[in-house]
């Protein structure tokens, strides 16, 4: 992971322990609250920005916030993304670009590594 990946992975993980990620699971209000929401040892937080694909030929887009969730499609170099959520999953960002929940009972969406968009 490069210097910037790993300054924006230790700001967001900085703003998780600012913003309470103490609080129990089930505990944990709605997302459009803006607040933090945690699945096991996935922690995540409402976010709209706009990014850039910047991996080339393009990253995977995967079912959950994870490096081993299943694949179901790609998005390209140049290409723009939006997100709804990003979450930390064991030290990785994933940020959800469409078909966003994430709640008490779940996480779901189509995820893409932080990594790979800026």
């Amino acid at each position: 992971m490069n210097l910037k990946a790993r300054t924006i992975a230790a700001a967001i993980g900085a703003t998780l322990i600012t913003w309470g990620i103490g609080a129990p699971a089930q505990a944990s209000p709605l997302p459009k609250d803006g607040q933090i929401h945690i699945q096991g040892t996935i922690k995540c937080a409402p976010e709209s920005k706009t990014y850039t694909v910047k991996k080339k030929p393009g990253t995977a887009i995967r079912t959950k916030p994870a490096k081993d969730a299943p694949q179901v499609d790609t998005v390209y170099f140049g290409n723009k993304v939006s997100s709804k959520f990003y979450c930390v999953n064991n030290g990785w960002v994933f940020v959800c670009i469409s078909l966003c929940k994430v709640d008490e009972n779940g996480i779901a969406g189509r995820w893409v590594f932080r990594g790979d968009i800026g």
